[in-house]
């Protein structure tokens, strides 16, 4: 089922209306990456199609969507993170762009994961901690902010996930803390706090106290998507913000998530694709600039604003 990595621009221009490209990255553990190989050979096989072996990762072009999307799912579900997703020919300029990357590989240097906690210990506040503004629907004004801990570009997806789940706890400690609070980026007054919270919870209650309960504006809370494995310490943690007067919304790693994760109940934060998800939830927080035009629809919180 592979095509030689110089077929893959030919191979993508005869694919047919309403099929679908997956690319899974050469990152994480190799049995993972093994795994993931499997299921987009599947998805080809059982769909029509083929899978290009690129140095940074593997490529489904798959004629009929249905067996494509079972393949980011079951990658997803098992591996914590979802491969990207375009349906085709819509998503075609996108792949060509993730394809010519992955042609030419990337390396970047390895980390033992002591070594990485210890460079989280010591990386100064400033380094990584960033705080990014939205405005709402079709306006400009920024009326939300968003205080979180910048990704260090670790191909290793666990290691990656590792980092951030320690920085993101120096991040909280530090608004706890007025001795490091002066390290962090200046919140704005006025604007509604969305938060990053770390995977494996804070112990008891919030960070901060919240808002009211009826409160529309009140702060979000950020868990990651992978907390939905936790099922009991999730819904503990849950009921524990919201009785601090926090807001609950779940940060996916790729909006694929919202096609296979049915919690209407939750705020979505998702990176916005040129393309609108099948399934929009009612509240949104689209992430990344420039904000595509689908991103400026009612109930979504988009980033770029720049004041």
């Amino acid at each position: 089922m592979k095509a030689a990595n110089s077929e893959w621009r030919l191979a993508l221009a005869g694919m047919p209306p309403d099929s679908i490209a997956v690319f899974q990255p050469a990152v994480g553990p190799l049995g993972g990456r093994r795994i993931a190989r499997a299921f987009l050979e599947e998805a080809a096989v059982l769909g029509g199609g083929r899978v290009v072996a690129l140095a940074g990762g593997d490529l489904l072009l798959g004629r009929t969507v249905a067996p494509g999307q079972r393949a980011v799912q079951a990658i997803a579900t098992l591996l914590g993170h979802s491969p990207r997703a375009w349906p085709l020919p819509l998503g075609q300029a996108a792949v060509e762009g993730v394809a010519s990357a992955a042609e030419q590989g990337t390396a970047s240097p390895g980390w033992s994961m002591a070594a990485l906690e210890a460079h989280c210990a010591t990386l100064p506040m400033q380094r990584f901690s960033r705080l990014t503004l939205f405005a709402d629907g079709s306006g400009e004004r920024a009326v939300a902010q968003r205080l979180s801990a910048a990704p260090l570009g670790i191909d290793d997806v666990q290691l990656e996930a590792a980092a951030q789940e320690w920085l993101c706890r120096r991040l909280l400690s530090a608004l706890t803390n007025p001795a490091e609070r002066a390290g962090l980026p200046a919140l704005r007054p006025g604007l509604r706090l969305i938060l990053d919270l770390p995977l494996h919870g804070l112990g008891q209650g919030a960070p901060l106290r919240g808002a009211a309960a009826d409160d529309a504006n009140g702060p979000i809370a950020l868990l990651p998507l992978a907390a939905l494995g936790e099922t009991r310490a999730f819904e503990q943690r849950v009921a524990s913000l919201r009785q601090a007067g926090w807001a609950v919304g779940l940060l996916a790693p790729d909006a694929v998530a919202l096609d296979w994760v049915v919690a209407p109940e939750f705020i979505w934060a998702a990176p916005a694709g040129p393309v609108a998800p099948a399934h929009l939830p009612p509240r949104m927080i689209a992430l990344g600039a420039p904000a595509p035009a689908w991103c400026r629809g009612a109930g979504i919180l988009h980033e770029g604003i720049g004041a």
